[in-house]
């Protein structure tokens, strides 16, 4: 009985598009489960205290770079310094300066690191209680930079969006979501297995 050469191909091919789908969603899910996080753990104010506004990141994977703001309640709080952070063993060697009255910058770079991953401090900024109010902390402007100068995913909790300071935009700037197979990849995936089906129905 003679084979018919297209009913064989649309088999191959739609063999080879579910088998790339299927391998698209499972390597999607693995990067959605392990977003980087920022968050911010802020103290009760008591007028003449010092009190510390720690900035914690969690899962982070390849971190090399990165800066943030953090907006503050001027008339409540004046800064008075900002401690280095630390992931796992690694210290988080911290720069800082006040972009206005009512804004720290800090800027940080892991010279001769290979990268660090896992979850810890980024920075805990001090400040002096000087009178009553809201502490009115908020990050805004945050990036994270990998190893190969990419933006790393990140969930900024207690975030404001905003523009990047100019001294870190060598950071090549990605979309908010991190980076799945995409269709040259699927497409790929689907010749292929579809080659491997004609072949082996060829030799039947």
């Amino acid at each position: 009985m003679k084979k018919n050469p297209w009913k064989d191909l649309k088999r191959g091919v739609l063999f080879g598009t579910c088998f790339a789908v299927l391998v698209l969603v499972f390597t999607a899910v693995p990067g959605q489960a392990q977003q980087t996080i920022v968050s911010l753990s802020t103290p009760e104010l008591v007028e003449g205290d010092t009190v510390y506004a720690t900035v914690n990141i969690e899962n982070v994977k390849d971190l090399d770079a990165g800066q943030f703001d953090l907006l503050f309640n001027s008339d409540a709080l004046r800064v008075v310094g900002v401690e280095n952070g630390s992931i796992r063993e690694t210290e988080i060697p911290v720069q800082w300066r006040e972009a206005d009255s009512k804004k720290v910058r800090v800027i940080f770079n892991l010279e001769g690191v290979t990268g660090v991953n896992g979850s810890g401090q980024l920075a805990r900024i001090g400040f002096e209680v000087i009178g009553d109010g809201e502490s009115g902390f908020r990050i805004s402007d945050g990036l994270l930079g990998d190893t190969e100068a990419k933006s790393i995913d990140t969930d900024w909790r207690v975030a404001e969006a905003g523009g990047v300071d100019a001294d870190f935009r060598g950071v090549e700037a990605e979309g908010t979501q991190r980076a799945t197979p995409g269709f040259e990849i699927v497409f790929t995936l689907a010749g292929l297995t579809t080659a491997m089906y004609l072949a082996r129905s060829e030799q039947r």
